[in-house]
């Protein structure tokens, strides 16, 4: 089980790593969209930080408190608010450390068997689906397959626009 909960710990580092790494010289293309029906950074950002609603950070928090028995998950939104539209680079960053941090610590105190062994119900929204999962499982469908297919989007936008 450690090995679980380490392999998720370092998961989270990489994610840090690569967030932080794509975004840097795109102050001033943040908003930039390949073509209309496409994400800017801005907008991929804060999908990822902010999906579930609160985060996966404030999710799990919840969950292993016992304030959270099931959640509603939405696809497609991105959590850009008139406030987060007037953000700087060093503020998005910033919003990205905070998020990877408060998760970080989140795992550091979790013991492995509340990581296997805790679910709650989620509820996709969009897709219609009902499905009981561990945190484990939110943990390895939001790092290594949500963030991972939103960190490609933003690498296409660096090479789009030559960065």
């Amino acid at each position: 089980m450690a090995a679980c909960k380490q392999g998720h710990i370092e998961k989270v580092r990489e994610i840090k790593n690569d967030l932080l790494a794509v975004l840097d010289g795109m102050d001033y293309c943040l908003d930039w969209k390949l073509n209309p029906t496409e994400w800017s950074a801005r907008e991929l950002i804060y999908h990822v930080v902010d999906t579930p609603p609160g985060g996966v950070n404030g999710l799990v928090k919840g969950i292993l408190s016992g304030n959270i028995t099931e959640y509603d998950l939405w696809s497609d939104l991105t959590n850009v608010t008139p406030e987060r539209l007037t953000y700087d680079l060093p503020r998005i960053k910033a919003d990205i450390e905070a998020f990877i941090n408060d998760l970080l610590d989140i795992l550091s105190c979790m013991s492995d068997t509340a990581l296997e062994e805790t679910t709650v119900m989620m509820h996709q929204k969009t897709r219609l689906i009902d499905e009981e999962r561990s945190i484990d499982a939110i943990l390895t469908r939001t790092l290594s397959g949500h963030i991972q297919e939103h960190l490609v989007q933003l690498r296409g936008l660096r090479e789009a626009l030559a960065i």
